[in-house]
């Protein structure tokens, strides 16, 4: 009888401990992606104050060889920002990435907007690219470059890649204009959005 309650006790015990683990495992997500929308706003109004946006079409303007042009905020390079107006969503872009860049803003992974093969990384965060996963083929999305020209995109597919599928995802960027990708929940696979330019 004695033994019962024991390992009865101790079940409890462990299951209290885990939910703790898994309140402490939520409340830190939460904050991290609270942090990262203040750093990612804060970020965006300097952009916005500093770039004079040109409503013109740029796709062909410039020589695939160009550097993308870069503001330097806080430390870090932007290459511009990105814009989904069905989702309501600004969010400035770093010019490389690393993990710690990945908890301010999105970042570019590879590629460039003038050879038409840009790759974006973005976090999970429901104030970055989680909101991404509800969008549809079709769908807007814009990128505002550092010197205020604005390409225009539409989604032409959407696909969940594995993780070690990421060298195909840079591959593959060739046969798309703008690739934006995320981790899905619990980080096993990755959301991937291909753009093509409106014509």
């Amino acid at each position: 009888m004695k033994k019962k309650k024991r390992k009865g006790r101790v079940l409890i015990i462990t299951g209290i401990l885990l939910l703790a683990g898994a309140l402490g495992l939520t409340l830190h997500n939460m904050k991290e992606s609270n942090d990262a929308k203040k750093a990612s706003d804060s970020v965006l109004v300097q952009m916005e104050k500093l770039i004079d946006t040109d409503e013109t079409d740029e796709k062909n303007q410039f020589p695939v060889e160009r550097e993308m042009p870069t503001i330097r905020i806080n430390g870090y390079d932007y290459i511009g920002y990105l814009s989904v107006p069905s989702l309501n969503l600004t969010l400035p872009v770093m010019d490389t990435w690393d993990y710690e860049r990945l908890k301010i803003a999105p970042c570019r992974y590879s590629g460039s907007l003038y050879k038409r093969n840009l790759v974006i990384a973005g976090h999970n965060y429901r104030a970055h690219f989680s909101p991404l996963r509800s969008l549809n083929p079709g769908t807007k999305i814009l990128f505002t470059d550092a010197e205020g020209h604005i390409y225009h995109y539409h989604i032409a597919d959407l696909t969940i890649l594995n993780p070690i599928q990421i060298e195909d995802l840079i591959k593959d960027s060739n046969e798309w204009d703008l690739t934006l990708f995320t981790c899905t929940i619990g980080g096993q696979t990755r959301h991937t959005i291909r753009c093509v330019l409106d014509d």
